[in-house]
């Protein structure tokens, strides 16, 4: 109202939105009056009737979506007597906590108003203190991290009606009184804080120095928090002094009990995976920048790296590392994400229906991406359409008003879109299909690099980019898509990829010097499933390589259950019909794809990893070239890597 009457009076639009910034609200009209060191927010308001306290419940819970409400309240005597009960009714709908105290009770008995007002407020969130300071205290005391606080119903005014007397009181004053006192007893480390309210303010001082958080006691530096958590190989249990001599300023256990020297390092806990996940929740609830959950078969981390890459060049970003995708790296991952940053990026996996589900909820994305569905962890589903159904439930939890990007070539597209659909997401669509909202055009070389044609929501864009290979180009692909719902795309430049190099082991290409062979090594050594497994094949096959042979060493896909004979069988036939010179094997699994290869195309069956040395030494030519593939468990990655050490 007040821009368009200032645009009536002939203000520029620009002038105008230059100074809405130093536009205050009216005293005491939901007017933040500050917060304190654990993100909990104090406001005042001078809402007394339903009406209006309604309107501004119903405000906070839009804007503050999610977050817990605390209230301070009562009702001015000699006034309103039928209405009590009404603000009663109101505030037990919109508030966790409600602090029942004296308003303004003139010449009516206070205890009697108070009366009337809780008949509709549940015993469990009731606090009645008649002391109207001491309830503010109290109610900003009780004030856990991302809190919201609300003292309601005087608002400006600086004095208390007793009815024979007014006394001076102003419930600005008490509440900036209130946080100060607070603030003493909390810490400037916002982690700190969360980790005192997790644990009943046990065993941690506030002046305690925490960094990042480990379940590697090697990993463990100095003011480190170590979580020493027993999964199926190690016990952290049995590191715990090792931690603490790394410098672990906080160790959480549930054992602990080979420990005496260190106890008041010591937080024990009941189950201490269950305590990492209950405070990283804490800390994704103090977050307060965008975050971009990630889910799919193939090329999660591709497109993490890739997504984080970018972002990195417009904000500051925060990712989960390598591939901590599962119930202990997610939350360790939540634990570490740096609350003053503008993104989180978070990779989720699964090997069972619920487990996305389950890590979904703990990272509430604003923004959720499925890459794809196929044949990957496939042994706990007895058909695709399952581990569709397990990859769906990213999108139960995305935030309300949130973003679904999804893969329009993939196969489960519409089944995904139907369910998004539901829920009221925003949908944006990316691939090679018509209709694309992010749809790849053509792409051509361009010296040592490629140029890459797209449209973006009808717009078209040239980007240069690296590699050619189909399955990066949907990886740039689905971040233009969360560049675009960033608001970002306008202002990227041709360049804005070129610097991107492919995480190790999804196509990187070295030449190698090995005895008295020089060859090209091409690494798809990060794990194998069908689908990156047929993409693999298909970039080496359309590589423009001339006058040498392509050599392919496959080893088993793994983690395929009762799948794995027909998914190992099905792609001989996508290798006969490829550009590939000669097709090697090493593991039991892939016996079956070696069976209906063409005997032209028939390379060697290898036994043991000496084998694959004697491989390069008698049957590579100088500047052949050899792709790698298989499961991370075939032991074919660190054949990879002794190989990229003799670079």
């Amino acid at each position: 109202m007040a821009i368009l009457a200032a645009e009536d009076k002939n203000l520029k639009f620009e002038q105008i939105v230059k100074v809405l910034n130093k536009i205050h609200p009216v005293s005491g009209r939901l007017e933040r009056i500050g917060m304190l060191k654990n993100n909990a927010l104090c406001l005042l308001d001078y809402a007394h009737s339903p009406n209006a306290l309604k309107l501004c419940l119903e405000s906070l819970k839009d804007q503050f979506n999610g977050k817990k409400i605390s209230l301070v309240i009562g009702c001015g005597g000699n006034r309103d007597k039928s209405k009590r009960q009404i603000i009663g009714k109101i505030a037990n709908k919109y508030c966790s906590k409600i602090y029942l105290t004296d308003d303004n009770p003139r010449h009516e008995n206070p205890k009697n108003i108070r009366k009337e007002i809780k008949k509709k407020i549940d015993k469990n969130k009731l606090f009645e203190i008649p002391n109207r300071k001491e309830a503010i205290k109290a109610a900003i005391n009780n004030l856990n991290s991302n809190d919201i606080l609300m003292v309601s119903g005087k608002g400006h005014e600086n004095t208390q009606d007793f009815g024979k007397k007014k006394i001076f009181f102003s419930d600005k004053q008490v509440i900036i009184n209130s946080i100060k006192i607070r603030n003493k007893s909390l810490s400037n480390n916002i982690k700190v804080n969360l980790l005192k309210e997790c644990v009943d303010n046990r065993k941690i001082s506030r002046l305690t120095k925490l960094n990042r958080a480990s379940i590697n006691s090697k990993d463990i530096k100095q003011n480190d928090i170590f979580f020493a958590i027993k999964g199926k190989k190690n016990d952290g249990n049995n590191y715990i002094s090792e931690s603490i001599r790394n410098g672990a300023s906080i160790v959480v256990t549930d054992r602990a009990k080979e420990v005496t020297n260190n106890k008041k390092n010591l937080i024990k806990v009941k189950n201490t995976l269950d305590f990492l996940t209950k405070t990283s929740l804490k800390i994704r609830d103090n977050f307060l920048g965008k975050i971009i959950g990630i889910t799919g078969s193939c090329g999660k981390t591709s497109v993490k790296e890739l997504v984080s890459s970018s972002l990195n060049k417009i904000g500051k970003v925060s990712s989960s590392p390598k591939s901590f995708n599962n119930k202990y790296g997610v939350p360790l991952s939540l634990f570490n994400l740096k609350l003053n940053n503008n993104y989180g990026i978070f990779e989720i996996g699964m090997d069972k229906k619920g487990e996305i589900d389950f890590l979904s909820s703990l990272v509430k994305p604003d923004i959720g991406i499925i890459t794809n569905v196929s044949y990957a962890h496939a042994q706990n589903f007895k058909n695709i359409f399952q581990i569709a159904k397990a990859k769906s439930e990213i999108i139960n939890n995305i935030k309300s008003d949130g973003y679904i990007v999804l893969n329009a070539d993939d196969g489960f597209f519409s089944f995904h879109k139907k369910i998004a659909t539901k829920r009221n997401l925003n949908i944006i669509t990316f691939g090679f299909s018509d209709g694309s909202n992010i749809k790849f055009l053509k792409i051509k070389k361009f010296g040592n690099y490629f140029k890459i044609k797209v449209k973006i929501f009808g717009e078209s864009k040239v980007f240069k980019i690296r590699y050619k290979y189909m399955n990066y180009i949907k990886n740039i692909l689905s971040t233009l898509a969360v560049l675009s719902i960033l608001r970002k795309t306008n202002s990227l430049n041709i360049n804005f990829f070129e610097d991107f190099s492919i995480p190790v082991g999804r196509g990187n290409i070295s030449k190698i010097k090995y005895k008295n062979k020089k060859f090209f090594l091409i690494d798809e050594s990060y794990n194998s499933n069908p689908l990156s497994l047929s993409s693999a094949i298909s970039n080496f096959s359309n590589s423009p390589i001339e006058h040498k042979k392509k050599h392919f060493l496959m080893g088993d896909m793994l983690e395929l259950g009762r799948h794995s004979k027909k998914l190992h069988r099905d792609i001989s036939s996508t290798l006969n019909s490829s550009k590939i010179s000669k097709i090697h094997i090493y593991g039991k699994d892939v016996i079956e794809t070696f069976k209906d290869i063409k005997n032209n195309m028939k390379g060697r069956i290898l036994q043991n990893k000496s084998d694959i040395f004697d491989l390069i030494v008698r049957d590579l030519n100088n500047n052949d070239y050899l792709m790698i593939k298989g499961s991370n468990s075939t032991g074919l990655n660190k054949i990879v890597e002794t190989l990229r050490g003799k670079i």
